[in-house]
């Protein structure tokens, strides 16, 4: 396991030396790229089936049990797609004026991706929850520069922007976790200070009033990284202006590694503050999150736009998810988790596709895709009923299973409120959706179908597996024998 861990630990800040420092053709930094990414995840297989999810893997700083690993999958699986799919993608923005050749000669965006997702494998290995919200705050400061990568005046606001708001949202999480250092060291010394497998050994010795509080600011602080209402604001505008391939990573890695830390604290917290709090607070900024994201849904009219509030969205319904904390409700939102992160990139490049193909992300210019351009209009198509979760796709498993669970328990309220918004923001998405694709074209004659066969192979893969993992995992025993093991470590 060791072995593993220091190779995938390796792996991408070398690939990032040698795409800043070594002078290379654009085809052999997009080779290297490749390489680096496709041997990340054979490591990354090899790592998983190797590993027992009912003995984890602990030393002084690393910690991986069977959540870390699930959550390392949809990792691992959206960063080697993002490195397949980036040679097409870069090269067409290229034609399009968007980016300069000079900008992808000198490897800036490879070097950046590299660390991105490097920064985001530290989150989910290290054991320390002081040294988790350093690498909390690494995945802000490398994605910023992937945010301003056009150095447009839009995107440089943007980024402004995700600084700020972030920057407070994660000096509330650091703060929360001071609170629950202090705690720690009040009754139990300095020593493990912040250790997470010493803390959740002696969880129920924590001060109650303390925990609570440290609750407050650590679910608002990671949650603003997330883009959980009231501290979204920086999330449409980062999705919007950052390269496609980027917005993907944001909304289905970055979103998902802060969901993960914030369970990695509530399942501190949760012995001494209680579950009643910890559900009523969930609850409220899910409902919160899903009720401000369905009006700019609604009227919304810029393509990447419209994918940052169904991001909101499904942030909401996982947030529920979690709030209702029993065991049932806790593996779908695993699932949950997956599905978002693998269609949200497959929409979040084919917005980028749609925007190179016609021009614009406006998408009241947009009309007649299945005539025009029917393989962008299919995947866009699929991409939008999965996201809205249709069948087969796992995000109706999920969806489905988290609305149960909330009726179920004791939750009906909630779960009905979180209905009627559900049905806004899927009117919202079909009505823009079905206008791109079957109105009659009024622009100018789009440039036509620019996928590529190896981005096709690797979208079609993308959406194959939620619909495998949404709909069959009881039926995978490995797969389903993980889940459980990680539900536990969340639930107890």
């Amino acid at each position: 396991m060791l072995t593993y861990l220091s190779i995938l630990i390796c792996l991408p800040p070398l690939c990032a030396i040698l795409a800043l420092l070594v002078k290379m053709p654009n085809a052999a930094l997009h080779w290297l790229h490749r390489l680096t990414a496709t041997v990340f995840g054979a490591t990354m297989v090899m790592l998983v089936a190797s590993f027992d999810p009912t003995q984890p893997f602990h030393n002084d700083y690393f910690y991986i049990d069977a959540l870390s690993v699930w959550v390392m999958v949809i990792i691992t699986t959206l960063y080697v797609a993002a490195s397949w799919t980036a040679k097409s993608y870069l090269s067409r923005e290229e034609k399009c004026g968007v980016l300069k050749g000079e900008q992808l000669q000198t490897g800036r965006y490879f070097a950046l991706m590299q660390m991105f997702c490097w920064t985001m494998f530290l989150v989910l290995i290290v054991n320390n929850l002081g040294l988790m919200w350093v690498a909390i705050e690494a995945t802000t400061l490398i994605s910023a520069l992937l945010i301003s990568y056009k150095f447009t005046k839009a995107a440089l606001e943007a980024t402004w922007k995700y600084i700020m708001v972030c920057s407070v949202g994660i000096c509330l999480a650091l703060l929360g976790t001071l609170i629950l250092y202090y705690a720690q060291i009040q009754l139990m010394g300095s020593a493990n200070a912040l250790d997470w497998v010493y803390l959740k050994q002696h969880a129920t010795a924590l001060n109650p009033s303390l925990t609570k509080l440290a609750l407050l600011f650590i679910l608002i602080g990671y949650g603003t990284k997330a883009g959980m209402a009231p501290m979204h604001s920086w999330l449409p505008d980062a999705y919007a202006e950052a390269p496609s391939l980027t917005s993907g990573m944001l909304s289905g890695a970055l979103c998902t590694c802060a969901i993960y830390v914030l369970l990695r604290n509530l399942v501190i917290i949760l012995p001494t503050a209680g579950s009643e709090l910890m559900s009523s607070m969930l609850l409220f900024f899910a409902l919160l999150t899903v009720a401000i994201a369905v009006p700019f849904v609604v009227v919304q009219r810029d393509v990447k736009r419209i994918l940052a509030y169904s991001s909101m969205e499904n942030i909401g319904i996982m947030l529920a998810g979690v709030g209702v904390f029993t065991m049932f409700s806790l593996k779908a939102v695993l699932i949950h988790m997956y599905s978002h992160a693998m269609i949200k990139f497959v929409l979040f490049f084919m917005a980028g596709t749609i925007i190179q193909e016609y021009g614009t992300r406006n998408m009241m210019r947009i009309h007649g895709m299945f005539k025009d351009v029917p393989q962008t209009a299919t995947f866009w198509l699929t991409g939008m009923l999965g996201i809205l979760g249709l069948p087969p796709f796992g995000l109706f498993f999920s969806k489905f299973n988290i609305l149960t669970a909330m009726f179920k328990s004791e939750h009906q309220i909630a779960g009905s409120i979180l209905v009627v918004l559900l049905a806004g923001v899927l009117i919202g998405i079909l009505y823009h959706g079905m206008r791109m694709l079957c109105d009659r074209s009024r622009a100018r004659q789009p440039l036509g179908d620019l996928l590529q066969p190896v981005d096709i192979f690797v979208l079609l893969l993308l959406l194959l597996a939620t619909c495998v993992v949404g709909a069959g995992f009881e039926n995978i025993t490995w797969l389903n024998h993980l889940l459980s093991q990680a539900v536990m470590i969340i639930g107890g």
